[in-house]
């Protein structure tokens, strides 16, 4: 308050930024919801039981990396022999608007536009108009039952770290903690070259590929901030050879209908509460 009761100016204007702030979200909301008649949580195909034969199903996670600008033509590529759902976090989504990867790649981006059976989630389908704990679906974790393969790409400085760590804020993050460790999951970094060369970038790698989780390599060469060195994302052609590798067995591991005990079958072993006899 000031000398004579009154708020300061500058206090007024802050609560005034976030009422606008708040305006913007709620009008974004509404955008959003009107945009997509049936919730995520309610989506049939999310449980929608695979035949043995059917072409394999693939989650390709796009994080914040200048090279999201790709994920429309990665996504088309990995259609042309599989069932595709993109999760975008709130950087890729930016990234892959018809303002930036629209100009990047037009006949791409109007190709992505056009595909049918590709369905692309954002943090808001996560919990949108979710209501009943008995029926409605806990989304990262059905995307996982859904899903053969998970790919990672451009996985930025950020969500490596993330996976390496296991947090969990985001739709994106929540799915790859949920992951199966019978099923494939490939990373395929895309960062500045002195992010790349980090030392933290090293040990992130290392405990994923301790979790089994298979590494495609970034590429060297002009980056977009005008830097050369390693950091780019790979070829999009050698991530979907990758990918293709990683489909194969599909089947087999169709089979295994739970991912509960996976982790000790890989060696690791789920914490315990010490004992006295541990004391």
């Amino acid at each position: 308050m000031g000398s004579n009761g009154s708020v300061p100016r500058s206090h007024l204007w802050i609560v005034a930024g976030h009422l606008a702030g708040l305006g913007l979200y709620f009008l974004s909301t509404k955008n959003r919801r009107l945009g997509r008649a049936t919730p995520t949580c309610r989506e049939k195909w999310l449980t929608e039981v695979p035949e043995a034969d059917s072409p394999p199903r693939i989650v390709l996670v796009a994080t914040g990396s200048v090279a999201a600008v790709k994920v429309p033509e990665l996504a088309r590529k990995l259609a042309d022999f599989a069932e595709v759902a993109v999760i975008l976090t709130a950087a890729a989504e930016v990234m892959t608007s018809a303002k930036i990867a629209g100009r990047y790649a037009p006949e791409n981006f109007r190709a992505w536009e056009r595909m049918d059976r590709l369905h692309v989630l954002r943090d808001f389908d996560e919990w949108d108009r979710y209501e009943d704990v008995s029926s409605d679906l806990v989304v990262h974790v059905e995307l996982r039952k859904w899903a053969d393969v998970a790919l990672v790409a451009p996985c930025s400085a950020n969500t490596l770290g993330k996976m390496a760590l296991g947090l969990c804020d985001n739709l994106a993050a929540c799915f790859l903690r949920a992951w199966d460790p019978d099923k494939p999951l490939l990373v395929a970094p895309a960062m500045n070259t002195v992010m790349w060369e980090h030392p933290s970038t090293a040990q992130h790698l290392s405990t994923l590929e301790s979790y089994g989780c298979r590494v495609v390599p970034p590429s060297c060469k002009r980056l977009a901030c005008g830097d050369v060195g390693r950091g780019a994302l790979a070829p999009v052609g050698d991530v979907v050879e990758a990918v293709k590798e990683a489909c194969g067995g599909v089947a087999e591991r169709r089979s295994c209908a739970s991912a509960v005990g996976s982790w000790q079958r890989h060696g690791f072993q789920e914490w315990q509460p010490a004992t006295t006899d541990d004391l």
